[in-house]
């Protein structure tokens, strides 16, 4: 399988040059070789195949061999992700992007034991956009700001669907999501934190139409929760 790399734009030249952290890693970590066969993604759907050409020390030149841009599915995956503990972080955006999420939507849920901080988008965007790489997709998913769970109701289409992880649910996934699902402009995934879901934020989130729903009898942790649900769903209306 190719190696996929990140650049900022794709031009419509020839040729692609890549430099910068992108070019660090190739030259210095994988030791990439010219006549290697690489990818490249803008991360917005935008790709190419290209031969490597020339490499110098801080850049790479490659010549392009195919291009191609891959559209955004329908409907749309979304995932609000009770902010996991710190340590944890990393695993649970690795394992989402993984699964196929196309927007992710931090929250400081009531019982998060971690607080949102200023430098906390920037590290989960980075951490986003190494997941991209490493599962070979072509569009890096988006992170927004952490939003309190009202002004994310505020913002819920009328035309998507709301489906909470809850332990303590007595209806399964299977039950509620089926293909006609497909024909949704977005499928929300609430994750819960650690500590759960308070039952204020239940409350609020069964007024607004969310479909409570159980992953089986087995308990997951908040940070792999949302990689099952997304494989579930994914599975449910037709995308596997």
């Amino acid at each position: 399988m190719l190696t996929l790399f990140l650049v900022e734009k794709l031009g419509d030249s020839a040729a692609i040059e890549v430099d910068g952290d992108e070019a660090h890693h190739a030259i210095k970590v994988l030791r990439i070789k010219t006549g290697e066969e690489i990818l490249v993604s803008d991360g917005a759907g935008n790709w190419v195949r290209a031969s490597v050409e020339n490499i110098d020390k801080k850049s790479f030149s490659a010549k392009v061999l195919e291009r191609g841009s891959q559209q955004m599915k329908s409907p749309k995956l979304v995932v609000v992700q009770g902010l996991p503990k710190s340590d944890r972080v990393k695993e649970a955006i690795e394992i989402l992007v993984e699964s196929g999420v196309d927007l992710i939507i931090p929250w400081q849920a009531e019982r998060s034991i971690s607080k949102w901080q200023k430098d906390s988008l920037s590290k989960w965007q980075s951490a986003a956009i190494a997941a991209t790489k490493q599962s070979r997709r072509f569009r890096t998913p988006e992170i927004i700001e952490e939003l309190s769970l009202s002004e994310l109701l505020e913002i819920e289409s009328e035309t998507g669907a709301i489906l909470v992880m809850h332990e303590s649910a007595t209806t399964k996934l299977s039950e509620v999501v089926t293909s006609k699902f497909s024909e949704l402009t977005e499928i929300i995934i609430v994750i819960g934190p650690e500590g759960g879901i308070s039952e204020s934020e239940l409350a609020l989130l069964q007024s607004s139409r969310a479909h409570i729903v159980g992953l089986g009898p087995e308990v997951f942790r908040s940070a792999h929760a949302g990689g099952a649900a997304l494989s579930a769903v994914s599975a449910l209306i037709g995308r596997w």
